[in-house]
């Protein structure tokens, strides 16, 4: 599999290319016709007396895997020669863009937007083998609870392996330390927040003598803000208003609310001014470098990695997570999630016994041994066995060797978010709050369905909703212009997609 890679090009012409790359030459396991390639036959390899070559594309979002004793074992349990492919998290939706119109594709690709009108149309040109009968097999991703399969079902059927995730996983972030400086209590609803991140911007927190800090951390198209819209009661992706039919949370009233909220506080200096131009990675930097008071999107996960690197510029700081504020009406919590974080999908020209193969390596990785190996590495090199039983973690080699970043799948587990490598109290926080948050999700109606015009019309609709969200966040247009882009969203496809999915709620059964 060639690493090299092209500048990034458009969706248009990925879908163009993929339809002629991956159609060309799609074999579905199973069918009768089936004219693999040489070096995609594994018999052809078990004949030459070669490993049969897994190669397996996904983000990274910490230190890349090494060649270790883990991928050595991996290597030798399966008899493959395995080919973890991480890709920083920043530049992925660019790097699969590429690898997808290349036609030279991984075995096994993690798709990562959910839901996504891309991937519902690659499906419909065949790029994607239907995993259905593949995974039957085996028994650890068959414990998948089915109400996270039934959403990567894509027209009833499976093209991917979900990567299962707790349904509520988020944390509001807030230093502690910070509050206590200024003598203010924990906020509790959209009011209080409201006034802590003035101060924490004017009132000089951490008691440098410097106007070098700011309330909230957030991102370029008005990111991290998940419990705020839920706050105001936008809606999940969807919102059932109260007349039965589903609004698109993107122009809900309450969406316009939490956006004049922020407008105002961005005018009073509470939000970072920088916002427009953060990538996701730029944004947790601002709160890990002691410049952010308050992260309101952040993942129980990245806490331990937020404390780690806080203490490295503030040892004194004590980042906290806490319960959602309460909107108007009283109203908290996030969007539910799908239960899952991408999906493993593989092309549909793979050979089936490759197919196979590829099945099995998810499952082991689902399996109790895959899953410690994830989390604590290979015994005696990278962690020991206390007389109690319990294990003590290397920390360096674990970090250093990418053991967590070279198994990326896993079994269902609420609490996989504990960062076991962290320390006790880092891990008793993330445990504190993944309970806490667990029933806190507002489920989106219309979760697992992407209407028909969808993959036509969504990505130009989401351009036009995060201009429109920015410039009126930064003042550039006045609070009014919402209505107006209301109406040019759904003139230029809502109205259809909105009508699309309403057909589909009403036949659901209630």
């Amino acid at each position: 599999m060639s690493k090299r890679w092209s500048k990034p090009i458009s969706v248009t012409a990925v879908s163009a290319l993929t339809a002629v790359s991956l159609l060309g030459c799609s074999v579905v396991p199973g069918s009768e016709d089936q004219h693999p390639s040489a070096n995609n036959n594994p018999s052809a390899d078990a004949q030459s007396g070669k490993r049969m070559k897994i190669s397996m594309m996904y983000p990274l979002y910490s230190d890349p895997p090494q060649k270790n004793e883990a991928w050595k074992y991996i290597e030798d349990k399966f008899n493959i020669e395995f080919e973890p492919m991480a890709v920083p998290n920043n530049s992925y939706n660019d790097k699969l863009k590429v690898t997808l119109a290349s036609g030279d594709m991984p075995d096994i690709i993690l798709w990562t937007n959910y839901p996504d009108p891309e991937l519902n149309k690659y499906v419909e040109q065949g790029a994607f083998a239907p995993l259905d009968e593949a995974i039957k097999p085996a028994p650890n991703l068959m414990k998948t609870p089915q109400a996270i399969l039934d959403n990567v079902k894509i027209n009833g059927k499976l093209y991917g392996v979900p990567r299962t995730r707790a349904l509520n996983r988020s944390g509001v972030m807030i230093r502690k330390d910070w509050l206590d400086n200024l003598g203010l209590p924990v906020p509790k609803t959209v009011d209080e927040l409201y006034q802590t991140a003035i101060k924490f911007t004017t009132g000089d927190p951490d008691k440098n003598g410097k106007a070098d800090t700011f309330g909230i951390a957030f991102g370029e198209n008005v990111s991290h803000m998940d419990p705020l819209y839920m706050a105001f009661d936008s809606g999940a992706g969807w919102r059932k208003m109260e007349d039965g039919t589903l609004m698109n949370a993107d122009i809900t009233p309450g969406k316009k609310q939490a956006l004049e909220w922020l407008r105002k506080l961005y005018q009073e200096g509470g939000l970072d001014k920088d916002f427009a131009v953060l990538k996701n990675t730029q944004v947790w930097e601002k709160l890990e470098g002691g410049k952010a008071g308050i992260l309101l999107g952040g993942q129980t996960s990245d806490y331990a990695r937020y404390v780690e690197n806080l203490a490295k510029v503030d040892p004194k700081a004590n980042l906290i997570m806490i319960q959602p504020p309460a909107g108007p009406t009283g109203k908290f919590g996030y969007s539910e999630t799908s239960g899952f974080f991408g999906q493993w999908v593989v092309p549909a020209k793979t050979d089936p016994e490759k197919v196979k193969k590829i099945i099995q390596l998810l499952d082991w990785q689902a399996s109790d041994e895959g899953y410690d190996m994830k989390r604590f590495g290979v015994e005696g090199v990278h962690y020991t066995k206390n007389a109690d039983g319990t294990k003590k973690i290397n920390v360096d080699k674990y970090k250093t060797d990418g053991v967590d970043a070279l198994i990326q799948h896993n079994p269902y587990d609420p609490y996989s978010y504990v960062v076991l490598t962290a320390p006790e109290a880092v891990q008793k926080a993330q445990k504190e709050n993944l309970d806490r948050v667990k029933d806190m999700g507002i489920k989106n109606p219309a979760m697992a369905f992407v209407a028909p015009s969808a993959p036509d019309k969504q990505a130009d609709l989401n351009k036009l909703r995060d201009e429109e969200y920015v410039k009126l966040v930064m003042g550039k247009a006045p609070m009014d212009d919402f209505d107006r882009f209301a109406k040019e969203w759904l003139d230029k496809g809502g109205a259809q997609i909105t009508k699309e999915t309403n057909e589909w709620y009403q036949k659901q059964p209630k």
